[in-house]
């Protein structure tokens, strides 16, 4: 008896001695797992599985020497067992293979890219020889093809998330299964001789494909879209010849005048894609000769986006109607106004935060002043339009539910589910093209139309 009790302590010894490392090597494993896949479903279980296997040693090893009694490790190993079951569950509901929404347009969707040499000075670098280049992604009304590959989900909104949230870019690795609903390069529909020109502005800090749930809607209405990143301002922009331009770094409290010079320069970026699809449209023999209706240009964008789609719209005359999605105004729109059709569309938890902050007195600082700014320049251009101008304010919505950000994980969308959210953007949006460019009218555009419940409607009509 002695004897098998002085083997069994052995092998015991013997199995702790290679415990250790085998929790290490696991640990390894699954971190190796998780970083060159990502949170695809079929890799986290099999992850999830290591996961628990390692917490499951990982405590029984501790409760073995700590307590000392069978009873007591056992009921560690199960607490153990059921931790790594919820961790390894938990990851896929926090940072789920999301679904972009299908377009609901008559048209298939196309895209493709360029790169356009502005012939402006760049001012975010040090070299004065250095002119700016702008990438920029068009979508367009394509004609549908019979088991046509979709793109992938861009790998730049993986650097916007990682930016913007601090969340490490490799954790969005699970992206790489979602698709989008646009075919790379699939040919113009051909259903009508030309299509209106949109130009979409990303927030700071952000992407051109930051809102595909609206670019490719609208694209499937019969829009053509054109989406820059605004160099230095966007979360990272990877040239052709390799070279990258970041975004520097926090730019949300900067002075009226700074702003109004960075938004001067992004909207110089949308008249210079103008200029390019005018070009385009007249020398392009390949594609877009004379399939860009720029008689018909629109302009819109989310944030600062929405900022630069004010300043363009007053000052670049080819702009026939202008949407601000969630942004306020600088520039010298401030001071002359818009004489054409403009929409402020407002984030109920933005729009409210910012008047609750910028009515509280005896505040001071940078924030509160730039609370106060934010309301008093909106005020100023919608009072002060010359054409008709719109303030519509969706409810349950904060200032990312105008992005793709809200479908990444259930913590980002707040209080209304993403998908409801985006279709009320995109019936405003389209309401308000569809009038100001195509002459379609709209019960949206009107007091008393067929608007949701809690959506607060303010119009301006022009005298």
């Amino acid at each position: 008896m002695s004897r098998m009790n002085s083997t069994n302590t052995a092998a015991a010894a013997q199995s702790r001695t290679y415990r250790l490392p085998l929790i290490l090597l696991l640990a390894a494993l699954t971190t190796a797992v998780w970083i060159a896949r990502g949170y695809n479903h079929p890799v986290t279980l099999a992850a999830g599985v290591l996961l628990c296997l390692l917490i499951f040693l990982g405590f029984r090893a501790l409760g073995t020497r700590l307590q000392g009694r069978k009873k007591a490790g056992a009921a560690m190993q199960g607490i153990a067992g059921l931790s790594g079951l919820f961790v390894s569950s938990l990851f896929p509901l926090l940072l789920p293979v999301f679904e972009l929404p299908k377009p609901g347009g008559p048209y298939a969707v196309g895209t493709m890219e360029r790169v356009i040499d502005t012939g402006r000075e760049e001012s975010a670098t040090t070299d004065p020889s250095d002119k700016r280049r702008l990438v920029v992604r068009l979508w367009y009304p394509a004609e549908a093809a019979e088991g046509a590959a979709f793109e992938p989900y861009p790998q730049e909104m993986k650097q916007v998330l990682s930016l913007n949230t601090g969340v490490p870019a490799w954790l969005a690795g699970h992206w790489d299964a979602v698709r989008t609903h646009a075919v790379s390069g699939a040919p113009l529909a051909s259903q009508q001789k030309s299509y209106p020109v949109l130009v979409y502005s990303h927030g700071a800090g952000a992407s051109r494909y930051q809102s595909l749930f609206q670019l490719e809607e609208l694209a499937s209405r019969g829009y053509i879209v054109a989406a820059p990143d605004h160099s230095y301002m966007a979360a990272e922009t990877r040239f052709p010849d390799g070279s990258i331009a970041r975004d520097p770094g926090n730019q949300a409290l900067l002075s009226a005048g700074e702003s109004a010079e960075l938004i001067g320069i992004r909207a110089a970026d949308v008249s210079s894609v103008l200029d390019e699809l005018t070009r385009w449209n007249q020398t392009d023999s390949g594609f877009w000769k004379d399939r860009l209706d720029l008689v018909r240009a629109g302009v819109l964008g989310h944030s600062d986006g929405g900022s630069t789609a004010l300043e363009a719209l007053a000052a670049d005359s080819r702009f026939k109607a202008g949407l601000n999605m969630d942004g306020t105004a600088y520039g010298r729109v401030v001071e002359s106004g818009v004489s054409r059709p403009v929409m402020f569309l407002m984030a109920s938890q933005t729009w409210q935060g910012m008047q609750a902050e910028a009515a509280k007195t005896g505040q001071t600082g940078p924030l509160s002043e730039y609370y106060r700014r934010y309301v008093r320049h909106v005020e100023q251009v919608y009072t002060g339009s010359r054409s008709d101008a719109y303030r519509v304010t969706l409810p349950d919505t904060h200032h990312f539910s105008f992005s793709d950000a809200v479908l990444f994980s259930p913590v980002l969308a707040g209080g209304r589910p993403a998908k409801e959210a985006h279709a009320e953007i995109n019936r405003y949006t389209l309401a308000f093209f569809d009038r100001y460019l195509l002459q379609i009218p709209s019960p949206l555009l009107e007091q008393g139309g067929p608007h949701g419940t809690g959506v607060r409607f303010e119009k301006r009509a022009a005298e």
